[in-house]
């Protein structure tokens, strides 16, 4: 069956309405009448010969091959119209997606280097730690994201850049008041630091309860504690003399080495997840360049933590 004109404007016709399961919403988004969208559905149905909708009343809803022809042409619209723009913006930002703390305490400090290198590659960071799938990275616009998350990624190219450890940190002013607990004797009067969302759909408490169910299995009865939404905001509160943090080395690299936090117990224990680079746009050299640095800074970052505290 040809892809010629007719059916082009059927097949967009379909996946409006078929997005918003209306005909008189897809006219409107379209700028048509609803009897022009009726019938370029029709023409479409009588042409591939078999129904894309079930007319119900005052409401459409999608046959089986219906939703198999949507999802097909919701993805090829999306990529096209995405494709017509970013080709349209050839000085636009390198759009990157970054978790937050690591945005804030790990990319942020080091995006310096990257601009000297790259003056004429500018870059704008979101920070943000939803899941992403090829459809969310191309709704958005995402060049390139970098996630904290124990995920497989089957639609999107994911590459490791960071394996991730967990280690108890606190200033040394709460360490000088709690010395049973620094001297690794007892839990009384310690408030653990959670960050409650690692990653989007993290269970609750899962990095404080890695830590304690290798190193201390005895006090994981007591693994409640205050809970913020951000690892950087758990981290605050352990600088601020709070509590004890269950932290990850990439956040808390400068802290410890400058003395503001202490490894407690010099104890590194493997993260459940992992820092993973997300890519559909691998081909644009911006984004191999920006690949190829991140990388690089990573095992620079990998080789000093290893100095530090492996």
């Amino acid at each position: 069956m040809p892809l010629d004109s007719s059916l082009l404007g059927g097949l967009r016709c379909f996946e409006v309405a078929a997005r918003l399961l209306s005909f008189t919403k897809a006219a409107a988004d379209l700028s048509l009448t609803q009897g022009a969208v009726s019938q370029h559905i029709r023409h479409l149905e009588d042409r591939l010969g078999y129904p894309l909708f079930t007319r119900q009343h005052r409401s459409l809803a999608l046959t089986q091959k219906g939703a198999t022809l949507f999802e097909c042409t919701r993805n090829a619209f999306l990529s096209i119209e995405t494709t017509i723009n970013h080709l349209g913006r050839s000085n636009a930002p390198l759009q990157i997606n970054c978790s937050p703390s690591f945005a804030l305490q790990w990319l942020m400090p080091r995006l310096v280097e990257f601009h000297r290198l790259h003056a004429d590659i500018p870059v704008r960071v979101k920070a943000e730690f939803q899941t992403l799938d090829r459809q969310a990275m191309l709704a958005d616009d995402i060049d390139v994201a970098i996630r904290f998350d124990p995920g497989q990624y089957e639609t999107i190219r994911a590459i490791p850049i960071l394996d991730e450890y967990l280690l108890p940190v606190a200033t040394p002013q709460y360490l000088a008041e709690h010395r049973e607990f620094a001297a690794g004797r007892s839990l009384k009067g310690i408030e653990l630091l959670h960050d409650f969302s690692p990653w989007d759909g993290a269970p609750e408490f899962i990095e404080w309860r890695t830590w304690l169910e290798t190193a201390r299995p005895e006090w994981l009865g007591a693994v409640a504690g205050p809970q913020f939404n951000l690892a950087s905001l758990a981290i605050s509160a352990a600088l601020s003399h709070q509590g004890v943090a269950a932290a990850r080395t990439a956040l808390v690299y400068e802290e410890l080495e400058h003395g503001r936090l202490i490894n407690i117990f010099s104890r590194l224990v493997p993260a459940p997840a992992r820092y993973m680079l997300l890519t559909e746009r691998e081909d644009d050299a911006r984004v191999a360049a920006f690949s190829n640095w991140l990388m690089y800074e990573c095992n620079r970052f990998s080789d000093a933590r290893a100095k530090l505290l492996l």
